[in-house]
């Protein structure tokens, strides 16, 4: 197993669960590093994605998000998954230069409504974190936030069902998982360089600490972010045409008390950002035209990304990007360059698309190019998402079962 991400860690804990011995690669000290652990958390019910016409995107999400919570009860146990503190509902609020008019984003959010209908009547056992709303989205008066929200250049606002979950806490979910598991044989420090077949399997090399490295496996399954289509082209699997790796950074801060009970906020649909309220008094802060620091179309993103990924910034830098992004969040959310910046990092976005999200044609829109792909005993898992890394995790395991 290559990579312990979110989707990495699930493929193992659902291997291990089912009688399988994984040995379980990670290039950092601790599972769940980087991408996983670097985002927002939102566990997305297809919502944002409106400008994907085809409902590909949406319909993707909403199949990850409503089998998020019974896909983690089965690997961390009932009992870890109930203590995942949500964050407080989204409200997507309409920029005045949104990409889709008010209407155009009420007619895809009906249309995600009717998905989410026929899921839930198709698949009785499935819930949306624990709960099955009877309503994703309701448009509702902009005035209605004015506590909160400079609404003046809002052009409308809806309130949803969207939550987020504390990454963090995540994390250590899933690193106590994996620690206890007597199946599981995790190694950190192990960055891959290669994976070879041979006769018998694969053979995965890299290097540590210690020095090289390689281990002999019948069965591989690439969950690596950043450098999965590397190592991908070596099993020999060519990675498929477009892909874009963007760095993006966010800001973990302390809200003022004024902001405590205010809402998580979504603004549409364009280079915006967003603000995840979470009960603790911690918000989750980005804002896209000061965030997005890096773009690239190369095979795997430039060395220089490394340090922000594993959350080592300058101080100096660190400042500048927290005042630069709650000072632009600020002026729709009020008080929120009081926050006190906790920590600030970056995660890599890696997607499909030439041009940036402020283009109406960008393949940024869609996100539904990810999956699993074989080559038959090599997997290579592109969660897309966080919403559907335990989706795709679940279809991994199931493949490398079929060829046990």
């Amino acid at each position: 197993m290559l990579g312990a991400g979110l989707a990495g860690a699930s493929v193992a804990l659902d291997l291990a669960g089912r009688g399988v011995p994984v040995i379980l690669l990670e290039r950092d000290p601790l599972a769940f590093s980087r991408a996983s652990l670097r985002n927002e958390g939102k566990i997305h019910l297809g919502l944002i994605y409106a400008n994907d016409a085809s409902l590909a995107t949406a319909a993707l999400q909403l199949r990850g998000a409503l089998q998020f919570s019974s896909l983690l009860r089965g690997w961390l146990g009932p009992a870890a998954t109930a203590s995942l503190r949500p964050s407080r509902p989204f409200h997507y609020v309409v920029a005045d230069d949104s990409l889709l008019s008010p209407a155009r984003l009420e007619t895809h959010y009906d249309a995600v409504q009717r998905l989410y209908d026929a899921m839930l009547r198709q698949q009785p056992q499935v819930d949306y974190l624990g709960t099955r709303p009877a309503r994703l989205s309701t448009r509702v008066d902009p005035g209605s936030l004015r506590r909160y929200l400079s609404v003046d250049r809002l052009a409308a606002v809806f309130e949803t069902a969207e939550l987020a979950l504390d990454t963090a806490q995540l994390a250590a979910l899933f690193r106590d998982a994996i620690r206890q598991h007597p199946r599981i044989d995790f190694r950190p420090g192990h960055r891959v360089a290669s994976v070879t077949p041979t006769d018998t399997g694969h053979r995965v090399a890299g290097d540590g600490p210690a020095g090289p490295w390689h281990v002999d496996s019948r069965q591989v399954v690439n969950c690596l972010w950043e450098e999965r289509r590397r190592i991908d082209r070596s099993a020999g699997i060519e990675p498929g045409a477009g892909w874009v790796h963007r760095l993006k950074y966010r800001v973990i801060a302390r809200l003022p008390e004024a902001l405590r009970q205010g809402p998580s906020v979504t603004m549409v649909l364009g280079p915006y950002g967003d603000v995840v309220v979470r009960e603790d008094g911690t918000a989750y802060f980005s804002w896209y035209p000061s965030a997005l620091r890096g773009w690239s179309h190369e095979l795997m993103p430039p060395a220089h990304w490394d340090a922000a990924c594993r959350g080592e910034l300058p101080g100096e830098l660190a400042a500048s990007l927290a005042n630069e992004v709650l000072g632009a969040i600020d002026a729709w959310y009020p008080g929120a360059r009081l926050s006190e910046a906790l920590i600030v990092d970056a995660g890599a976005i890696v997607g499909y698309g030439k041009t940036d999200v402020d283009d109406p044609a960008s393949g940024l829109h869609d996100r539904s190019r990810v999956g699993v792909e074989s080559n038959g005993g090599y997997h290579s898992l592109d969660p897309g998402k966080l919403t559907t890394a335990p989706l795709f995790a679940r279809e991994a395991a199931e493949r490398v079962l079929a060829r046990a």
